[in-house]
This record gives C-alpha cells, structure tokens and sequence, in this order.
C-alpha cells in the first residue's frame, strides 16, 4: 500500500516530472556548463545585484507578455 501511495505522489508532482524530463534529456548537465552561468557565478557587488534585479525585470515583463495574450494577468491592479 505504501508502494502504491508513494508512486501516486510521485505521478501528482510536477517536480517529480521536471526531474525525470531533466535527467533524461540532459538539460541539467547543460546548464551546469553554460557560459552564461559562469560568468553569473564570478560577478560581485553592485554587478551580481544589476544582474539579478534586470534578469528579474525581463523576466517578469516576458512572463506578464505571454500572460496578457491568454488574457491573464500577474499584475494586481489590472
């Protein structure tokens, strides 16, 4: 039974999939090699701060874009 339980928490879990869709496609061990997450690793000070609050930012305004065409929105004043 516990068997059976732990497989249906495992098929209900996004993580679970993103894990095993990851692995199997070697998605993380691209990342881990990426240029870009070497560079992002060796900044410091006011840089390490521009990188993350612009990432952010470009993130964000992508994330409400792609929103607003499904008529959604993340924004709580619209």
């Amino acid at each position: 039974m516990i068997k059976l339980l732990k497989k249906l928490k495992d098929i209900i879990d996004p993580n679970y999939w993103a894990t095993k869709i990851g692995d199997k496609s070697g998605l993380y061990d691209k990342a881990e090699k990426s240029s870009i997450r070497k560079w992002a690793l060796g900044l410091e000070g006011w840089k390490w701060w521009a990188w993350q609050i612009g990432g952010g930012l470009i993130g964000l305004v992508i994330v409400e874009f792609l929103l607003n065409k499904v008529g959604m929105t993340i924004l709580p004043w619209r």
